[in-house]
């Protein structure tokens, strides 16, 4: 009879850990706020030409803007925006925001170097 009771015991407790467990998983993406994964230009970078691509996902966000201009996310949250860039130095950011007004930031510092 003993053991039957700690079996129960055990039983529930394992139960508990697994809904525990399960919300802390379900409520990651809650908490976390938005994620900006740039696949490229790499930061730092310099190149000749004048047109670049900005590519990379947002993970958990809803809009992204470029220097403050609305881009689009499709619906695995992926973007892709050309830019023209200015000869010397530029610094592309970033930023996007979540349903719950949280942000994130990215800065690319590009140099165009011209004939």
């Amino acid at each position: 009879m003993h053991s039957r009771k700690l079996i129960i015991w055990i039983l529930i407790a394992l139960g508990i850990i697994i809904v525990i467990g399960y919300s802390v998983f379900a409520l990651k993406g809650i908490v976390q706020g938005p994620r900006i994964v740039v696949s490229a230009p790499q930061n730092g970078s310099s190149t000749t030409t004048p047109l670049i691509a900005i590519i990379g996902r947002v993970l958990r966000g809803s809009t992204i803007t470029l220097n403050g201009a609305t881009s689009t996310l499709d619906l695995a949250g992926n973007f892709a925006e050309t830019l023209l860039l200015a000869p010397g130095y530029n610094i592309m950011t970033l930023e996007a925001m979540d349903r719950y007004g949280r942000s994130d930031k990215k800065t690319i510092e590009m140099t165009l170097f011209t004939n």
